[in-house]
């Protein structure tokens, strides 16, 4: 998604060449003015355009054709706008609800006490040891099942947007804050703006990798690779078999294992899972984008008109202007501006497809999930003297991606560390 700034008058909006609709509507514009010229060159076609009575007397049929074609593709634009801003707000409410359940999820098992105003963080000492009156139940401490609620949360709506996109390699997940990323902007740029065929598609989707915490592991990959017979499984059942771990992990924390789960009150509980379930629903409404193309009826008949005026547009221009110059000239923008409008609604009908700058930035909004979900564990400190009166200085904490990271794979080793005692 490009961001971009006006300027006075739009000045820098003209200035700007990346992500523009109009270098894709010059050729059909060419070739209009090219038959404009073609025609005026030619002595007795000229002769015969600009008499009135023989050739045209009045424009009405033609422009109504014209009307009607305006009218097609700009109803097509409104459309497709709204498809384009429907997809934006589904996509953020998805994230919303999930990240809610996840925080719900981990705000429910923090342990606490009277000092503890905000309860214990998931770096709190006291959740990366043993609850103190419900450790007999067993399993993980509360850090690392808030690694688990974090991780699962993240692979959910990374698959979400891997079934959105139409991206079904799982090799596309890759572990969050591995290495150095690029932005979508700077992936764009490397890449250029490619064709919409199917190899250039898979490129992007490889070089826009879909980042997820604790990455996917090898058990998870297996089961979300095949079905029980051999085939692929489709990206939509992928999702929700990510959702249903997520559930039978809470589940489990809440009925087998220690924490203070269980101790939450049932219908607050059972919002836990609402909120989960409303952003499924949500993702439901992003899939109406992904899944249902532009009827093609329309496509098809805008594309058949569209055609047909890079012919008529010249020859009605040439009927009524005489001056060669400006017939080429109008003619050119008569074909050209259409096309720009057709290609401006061809490009935000399909808001998830990364073959276009303007698309959403579906790797930024999975980034955005991530660090939301970081940022659920972390609980102001004790009350002490405020840095301000200390230095006369505001001290504003910083989560940095490089101490999520470690914390993250500090939890799953000794998670690892455990299975091996045991």
């Amino acid at each position: 998604m490009l961001k971009y700034e006006k300027g006075k008058y739009g000045a820098l909006l003209l200035l700007r060449f990346a992500g523009t609709a109009w270098p894709e509507s010059l050729p059909p514009g060419l070739m209009s003015m090219a038959i404009s010229i073609a025609m005026s060159a030619w002595p007795w076609l000229n002769e015969i355009t600009v008499d009135r009575e023989e050739f045209i007397t009045h424009p009405h049929a033609l422009r109504g054709f014209a009307t009607v074609l305006g009218t097609c593709i700009v109803f097509k634009s409104n459309m497709a706008y709204q498809r384009y801003w429907e997809a934006a707000g589904a996509l953020q409410l998805m994230a919303a609800k999930w990240v809610d359940g996840a925080v719900m999820a981990i705000t429910f098992d923090c342990g606490g006490s009277v000092d503890d105003p905000f309860l214990q963080s998931m770096h709190d000492p006291a959740s990366l040891v043993d609850h103190a009156k419900t450790a007999a139940k067993g399993g993980p401490v509360h850090a690392e099942y808030a690694s688990d609620i974090a991780h699962l949360t993240s692979l959910m709506h990374a698959l979400a947007l891997q079934h959105l996109r139409g991206d079904n390699d799982l090799s596309n997940l890759s572990s969050a804050y591995s290495g150095k990323r690029r932005s979508v902007q700077e992936e764009m740029k490397a890449l250029g703006r490619p064709s919409f065929a199917a190899p250039n598609v898979r490129d992007i989707m490889k070089r826009q990798q879909l980042f997820v915490l604790g990455g996917l592991r090898m058990e998870e990959r297996e089961a979300l690779e095949l079905d029980s017979t051999g085939r692929e499984l489709p990206t939509i059942a992928r999702v929700s078999m990510a959702e249903s771990w997520l559930m039978r992990r809470m589940l489990a924390r809440q009925k087998f294992e220690q924490g203070e789960s269980a101790a939450t009150s049932p219908p607050i509980l059972s919002r836990l899972y609402q909120v989960i379930s409303d952003g499924f629903l949500w993702f439901g409404v992003c899939c109406k984008s992904a899944e249902i193309p532009f009827p093609f009826p329309y496509q098809n008949i805008i594309n058949t008109c569209l055609f047909l005026h890079i012919f008529i547009g010249p020859i009605l221009v040439n009927g009524i202007i005489f001056d060669p110059v400006l017939r080429a000239v109008l003619s050119f923008c008569a074909v050209a501006s259409y096309y720009c409008l057709r290609i401006i609604g061809d490009i935000m009908e399909d808001p998830y497809l990364p073959y276009d700058p303007n698309e959403l930035p579906l790797p930024a909004l999975q980034q955005g999930v991530n660090m939301r979900l970081f940022a659920c564990g972390v609980v102001p400190g004790p009350e002490s003297v405020p840095a301000e009166e200390a230095t006369g200085e505001k001290s504003i904490p910083v989560l940095t991606e490089s101490a999520v990271g470690s914390t993250l794979s500090q939890f799953h080793s000794r998670r690892a560390a455990r299975a091996v005692e045991l």
